[in-house]
This record gives structure tokens, C-alpha cells and sequence, in this order.
């Protein structure tokens, strides 16, 4: 059984964003996945009886920026991010890139050489969105939903995707479409996607959740459940996965 909590924490507030296979809401709307079951295993262990709600990336950021006892997942640690929350357990790590069929003349060795593969397709107000804005890369395409933005890429109408090759991956098996000639053309970096609290979350909080998180990480349930997804997840299209140190590796 585990351990009591020892501060009130019926005001924490469970946010998720979907990100098909890892969190979504199956055909009776409810939420599902690899990251789903880890982060209801860790709630469980610290006695958070509280649901976990998906909402957009935007609004995620938005509240835990503004509330306290704010727990979101599956959020990417940058350099940006360091100091804007606490971070408890390290979930899954990508490879993030530029990926297109379109090869160009020269190789892409920095963020203002990506305008010889645009239009850039991109999720809306992601990290990935906000970085190319900064950069002042043009021709960026916006999207709302990832199935629409690799059915553009596969269709066209984009030259390339800044998105990851696992992600392209599974999106391309989803749609039953070829995607064996997509490559990347420009590798940004590996990034590890974390459980995180708000900054301003009291410390009470923040030690329930870091204890939680700990005794769920040696339990046997932590290993069952990941055992168990990685079966799932090779199931669901020609994903590369392997576990590291209990990180789920996306390569």
C-alpha cells in the first residue's frame, strides 16, 4: 500500500497533451496509453485521487505558468524550460528534426538554412513552433493535429516536417501511406520529456510527488507496465524502442 501523503493534495491539477501512441482517448473518449498508465500508477502511489485532463499545449503551459499544483505531462525539458518547473521523473526521449523527402543541395547545418526545405509544417505553439518563430524562419505552417500535418507532408504540400522520425513513423503506419523515402535533413536534438510540476507548487507538493514517483519507479508495476506497452507499441508500426535506465528510448 502506499504511503499516506502528508499535505492536503486535493488542489493538484492533472494535465495532459495527446500525443497518439503514448496518451489518447480511445473510441469511449477515455484516456489511454503508455504515459497514461505511468502517470495514474504514480498518482495512485501518492494518493492523488484526481483525473487527468487533456487539453492543448498552450492552455498546459498557460496554467502551469499561472497556478500552483500543476502537474503536467509529457513536457520536453529545453534549456528554456529549466527554471520554469520542477521536474520529477524522465518519461520517454526523442530525436526531434527536420524530416522530408526533398534532399538539399546543401546540408542543413543550422535553423536559418531551413528555409531551402519550406514550407515547414509544425505543431501549433509547441516548442518546436516557438523556436522556428525566433528564428525567423519562413514559410512555417501551423498545425492543430499531427495526422493533418504528416498528410500534408506524404501529400506535398509541405517540403518538410519538424516533428520526430518515431512520430513521423507511426503516423505514416496509421495512415497505411509509404514513407520509406523520409528522411531527416536536420537532426535539432535528443530531448527527454518529463512529469513536472509548476514552479510556484508548494514544497509539500513537490515532495509527495518526488517520494511518489521514486517508490513507483522501483516497483515492480513500473516495470510490468512498460513491458507491456513495449509489446503494444511495436504493434502499432515499424517504431524503434528500447528502455534505458527506465526511460522509454524513441530511437
Amino acid at each position: 500500500m502506499s504511503a499516506v501523503a502528508s499535505s492536503d493534495t486535493s488542489d493538484f491539477w492533472v494535465l495532459t497533451a495527446l500525443e497518439p501512441p503514448f496518451s489518447q482517448r480511445n473510441e469511449r473518449g477515455q484516456l489511454e496509453g503508455y504515459l497514461i498508465e505511468l502517470v495514474t500508477g504514480i498518482l495512485a502511489e501518492a494518493n492523488i485521487e484526481q483525473p487527468i485532463l487533456a487539453a492543448p499545449w498552450e492552455r498546459l503551459i498557460s496554467e502551469a505558468q499561472q497556478k500552483a499544483n500543476v502537474v503536467i505531462f509529457p513536457l520536453a525539458r529545453t534549456p528554456e524550460r529549466e527554471d520554469q518547473f520542477h521536474w520529477v521523473l524522465p518519461l520517454t526521449a526523442n530525436v526531434y528534426g527536420v524530416l522530408g523527402k526533398k534532399s538539399p543541395s546543401h546540408p542543413i547545418s543550422n535553423i536559418a538554412d531551413l528555409t531551402t526545405v519550406s514550407p515547414i509544417g509544425v505543431f501549433e505553439n509547441d516548442f518546436r513552433h516557438k523556436l522556428l518563430l525566433a528564428e525567423n524562419v519562413q514559410n512555417v505552417a501551423s498545425y492543430k493535429d499531427y495526422d493533418l500535418a504528416v498528410s500534408d507532408l506524404i501529400s506535398g504540400q509541405l517540403s518538410s516536417l519538424f516533428f520526430s522520425d518515431a512520430g513521423l513513423r507511426y503516423f505514416c503506419f496509421k495512415q497505411q501511406a509509404d514513407c520509406s523515402d523520409m528522411k531527416i535533413l536536420y537532426q535539432y536534438d535528443t530531448l527527454t520529456s518529463y512529469i513536472a510540476l509548476s514552479k510556484n507548487t508548494d514544497t509539500g507538493h513537490i515532495k509527495i510527488m518526488n517520494d511518489a514517483a521514486e517508490r513507483f519507479f522501483k516497483s515492480q508495476k513500473f516495470k510490468q507496465i512498460q513491458q507491456s506497452w513495449l509489446q503494444k507499441l511495436r504493434a502499432q508500426g515499424p517504431l524503434k524502442l528500447h528502455i534505458k535506465n527506465g526511460v522509454l528510448n524513441l530511437w
